[in-house]
């Protein structure tokens, strides 16, 4: 809601003195005192407005209106309040604005209730009464030109609704308004957008046209003018504007930037190229345009690797120009990680968060850029910087109790996850996976029955999740016990992402323990298609992925020793030991030290924990 200081002082005044004359109003005693007291009320109430007190001045304005609902000011200003911010029905809705009507028509000269009026006019559809409250203004106040350009507008209106005559009426406007006041940009583009109304793009060019030439010097009129005929689909004409616009100002960002992006709508990528970098450097044009610029060249350039070098040069440019800006390092450090350069952009995203700490979200992508580089301390660090920054966030403790129980640091994993207040989320998903992070850090301590009872919570909490269900189903598949209750979860999730490797293999894992052998090959198969593992070669390395498929290089994808291992149990137990013993020995050599692999090659045999 605006504050209305000149309409407060205006009525508190006139209050005060139709107060002070009551006596002479006729009435009784009481009725001149509730007139009183209603009209202090709603000088109390209009205080409250111009402190915010919002709640306090709606109050007062309710119980002002019980008390002298003859003021038309008094109701007025309620009928606004409740047009504003109250559901109302068709009867109470035009109460309220009959309300605001008398108050226009007793001071028809009022710019700010009538300005009110004529909005709440117009939201409401009522264009006729619109162009009585201009009319009414523009005859009132003839030396201001607002409220003839506001009833030029509401003929417009009128027009697109069907009324022809009301399009005349508008341009009479405009020919009368550009007669007193000369060449106008702003009242020109009002003009343009008239005769665009009407489809009449010859008008329009003429109009262009006209305007250049009236401020051949007006940087502002060329970059419209240019917009324009850009609009228009008249490149040239738009070129032309820009290229003048440049030669007012050589270093007009607007004007580079502009120039520059016409220059890639027509494929002329070298001029693109040429403009970006003057733009980039331009010392006026701001910053979110130059953001913009620079987002539009590196999506331009990217799949080009031999163009990196010219990106990371703007980046630099940029930091020169425009220092300290977060944002710029934040999308350094997306590019950077985009380009394979995790070290690099996890430093970028460590001076956004310096710069801007208060920002939630460079503290999260801090962190995941640090787990990009394999840095488990700074990740860590990083982890724990953003817990202390922002102690509500659950995103902090999670992750990096995960992170610790990939480390099989389970002590520290619940010590992060204690320092947070679980009981204060209410977000469903956001406490399941607490609870299941919980529940793996309970398991890694050998707490089973404790980890069981925090999987079967998380899953409570929130139903789907699926992360949860594929631990505690592979858990309860490693203790050979509740296999159909494990094969239900695990199913869920194979279900939720088919191509989910950790899924797939927790479920060719749980098929195993039930003994259903066939069923398991079908799917720890599907995990080595997935992984790019070669059944008859298991050793070798995989086939590197297809370029362009970001995800075959996610971390789950890459072959791992719980992997093959369980490869070589599933193919010994369908009867090809020989496939078998190829899956183990690819196993031990990325886990040597694992004592149970090494005795499965030894012997050639399969043995259970």
């Amino acid at each position: 809601m605006k504050i209305k200081p000149h309409h407060i002082l205006l009525a508190c005044l006139g209050l005060l003195l139709s107060a002070s004359a009551a006596s002479g109003r006729g009435g009784s005693w009481d009725e001149d005192a509730a007139r009183r007291k209603a009209a202090y009320i709603f000088i109390d109430a209009m205080a409250d407005l111009s402190d915010e007190g919002y709640t306090a001045y709606s109050a007062k304005l309710r119980r002002a209106t019980q008390l002298d609902p003859s003021d038309v000011d008094i109701a007025a200003e309620y009928a606004e309040l409740l047009l504003q911010t109250t559901e109302l029905d068709s009867a109470e809705t035009m109460r309220a604005y009959n309300a605001m009507w008398r108050r226009f028509k007793a001071a028809p000269g009022d710019y700010t209730t009538a300005a009110a009026m004529a909005e709440i006019a117009g939201r409401m559809g009522r264009l006729d009464d619109v162009a009585e409250v201009w009319k009414a203004l523009r005859k009132a106040l003839p030396g201001r030109n607002d409220p003839s350009m506001n009833l030029a507008d509401t003929y417009l209106l009128m027009y697109m609704r069907g009324d022809s005559a009301a399009y005349d009426s508008a341009m009479s406007i405009y020919s009368r308004l550009e007669e007193g006041l000369g060449f106008d940009i702003a009242l020109s583009s009002h003009k343009i957008r008239a005769l665009a109304l009407r489809r009449d793009t010859s008008a329009v060019v003429g109009e262009l046209t006209r305007i250049s030439r009236a401020a051949p010097a007006d940087a502002d009129v060329a970059l419209y003018t240019g917009q324009m005929f850009e609009s228009y689909n008249m490149p040239d004409s738009a070129l032309s504007r820009y290229d003048r616009a440049c030669s007012i100002d050589s270093t007009d960002g607007r004007a580079l930037m502009l120039r520059a992006q016409l220059h890639l709508s027509q494929g002329d990528s070298a001029a693109f190229d040429s403009e970006v970098f003057r733009a980039l450097e331009s010392a006026n044009l701001d910053f979110p345009n130059k953001m913009r610029m620079l987002s539009s060249y590196i999506r331009a350039l990217f799949d080009d690797s031999t163009q990196h070098a010219r990106i990371d040069t703007l980046f630099d440019v940029m930091r020169q120009v425009n220092p300290g800006e977060p944002q710029l390092h934040a999308l350094n450090a997306l590019y950077l990680s985009q380009t394979g350069r995790a070290d690099a952009a996890a430093e970028q995203a460590g001076y956004a968060v310096d710069l801007d700490p208060t920002n939630l979200e460079l503290s999260t992508m801090l962190v995941q850029f640090e787990a990009r580089r394999n840095d488990d301390e700074a990740v860590l660090r990083a982890v724990r910087a953003g817990a202390r920054r922002f102690p509500d966030a659950l995103y902090f403790p999670v992750v990096g109790a995960s992170h610790l129980v990939s480390l099989k640091r389970f002590d520290e994993a619940a010590a992060m996850l204690d320092s947070f207040d679980i009981a204060s989320v209410e977000n469903p998903e956001a406490a399941g996976d607490y609870w299941s992070i919980r529940a793996d850090v309970e398991y890694g301590r050998g707490r089973r029955d404790s980890s069981a009872v925090l999987y079967e919570r998380a899953i409570t909490v929130n139903p789907h999740n699926i992360m949860a269900m594929n631990n505690y189903a592979y858990h309860l598949a490693v203790a050979d016990t509740l296999l159909d209750k494990a094969e239900h979860y695990s199913a869920l999730a194979v279900k939720s992402d088919p191509e989910n490797v950790t899924y797939l293999d927790t479920y060719a894992w749980v098929l195993f323990r039930k003994k259903e052998y066939t069923l398991a090959r079908q799917y720890i198969d599907a995990v080595l298609r997935i992984m790019r593992i070669d059944p008859e070669r298991p050793e070798e390395a995989p086939e590197p992925a297809p370029e362009g498929d970001g995800e075959a290089a996610a971390p789950d994808r890459e072959p791992s020793a719980e992997v093959l291992d369980h490869a070589g149990d599933i193919y010994f137990m369908t009867g090809d030991r020989k496939q078998a013993i190829a899956f183990w020995r690819a196993a031990h050599a990325l886990e040597p030290d694992n004592e149970l692999i090494g005795r499965k090659v030894a012997q050639k045999t399969i043995f259970f924990e």
